[in-house]
C-alpha cells in the first residue's frame, strides 16, 4: 500500500476521498485480521505517516459522524498517549457508532487501567454495538477483571456480544476459567448458552466430552432440544481435537 495514496487521501477536499484515506491508515498501520498482529515494521509505518497525525485529531474532533467514526478505528491503529486521550472521549460520543468504534479501538491500550475501567463499563451499555465491540478489545487484556467481564458476556442477551466474548476468552489460558465455564452449563437461560457451549467445545478436556455426550443425550429430557444439539457438537469439537 503506498504511503503517498494515504497521504494524498487524507489532504483531499472531499469528504469520500478523506474517508477512504482513513481506511487505508487503518489496514495499512493495524492488526491484521488473519493473526491479530501488527506489521512486524510498524514502527517504520507510522514514522512514514508522521505528518499526518495532526489530520487525525481534527477528523476525530469534527462535526461528521462517519470521520469521527473512521478516526477512532485509525486512533486505534496509529497508537500513542494523544491517541489513547482521544479515543477516551470518543468513547463518550453521543452517535453510538462513533462510540462503539471507539471503544473497539482500545484494545490497543492493554496495560493501562483507565482502558480496562472503559471497557468493563461498555460491558453493560444499552446498545449491542457498544457492548460487543467491548467484549473483542477485552481479548488482550490479561487479568482477572477481564475474564470476569467476558464470562458475563458470554451469557448476553444479544448473540454477537456472546460471539465476541467467546472469541476473546480463547486468547487466554482456559485454566483461568474453565472451572467457572462448566458450571454455567446450567444457566437458567438455557438459550443464551450457544457461545457458551462452542467455548466448551474450544477448550474442554475429555471428561467435558464424556459430560457434554451424556447431557447432549436424545434420552435428556432435562434441557430444550437446542441446548442437547449444543451440546453433542461442543463433544465432537473436542473429540475431534483429541484425535488430531
Amino acid at each position: 500500500m503506498s504511503v503517498a495514496v494515504i497521504r494524498r487521501e487524507l489532504d483531499a477536499a472531499d469528504v469520500d476521498t478523506r474517508a477512504r484515506g482513513l481506511r487505508r491508515l487503518s489496514l495499512y498501520c493495524g492488526t491484521s485480521s488473519v493473526d491479530n498482529r501488527r506489521p512486524a515494521d510498524f514502527a517504520e509505518r507510522r514514522a512514514s505517516l508522521a505528518d499526518c497525525e495532526a489530520k487525525l485529531f481534527d477528523f476525530a474532533h469534527g462535526e461528521d459522524e462517519v470521520m469521527r467514526e473512521l478516526a477512532a478505528d485509525a486512533l486505534g491503529a496509529w497508537l500513542g498517549d494523544r491517541a489513547l486521550a482521544v479515543l477516551l472521549e470518543l468513547a463518550s460520543d453521543p452517535v453510538e457508532r462513533v462510540r462503539a468504534s471507539a471503544i473497539g479501538a482500545l484494545e490497543g491500550w492493554p496495560d493501562d487501567p483507565r482502558v480496562l475501567d472503559v471497557l468493563l463499563n461498555a460491558l453493560d451499555a444499552p446498545r449491542w454495538t457498544v457492548r460487543m465491540r467491548a467484549a473483542r478489545a477485552l481479548a488482550p487484556f490479561q487479568n482477572p477483571q477481564a475474564d470476569d467481564g467476558l464470562l458475563e458476556a458470554l451469557v448476553d442477551p444479544d448473540s454477537y456480544v456472546r460471539s465476541g466474548a467467546c472469541d476473546a476468552l480463547q486468547q487466554r489460558d482456559p485454566a483461568r476459567y474453565l472451572d467457572r465455564l462448566r458450571k454455567m452449563s446450567d444457566y437458567p437461560a438455557p438459550h443464551l448458552l450457544d457461545a457458551a457451549m462452542d467455548l466448551l467445545g474450544a477448550v474442554g478436556t475429555a471428561e467435558d466430552a464424556k459430560f457434554l455426550e451424556k447431557a447432549g443425550s436424545w434420552l435428556n429430557l432435562s434441557q430444550p432440544g437446542f441446548v442437547r444439539s449444543w451440546a453433542r457438537k461442543a463433544a465432537r469439537t473436542i473429540r475431534k481435537r483429541q484425535r488430531s
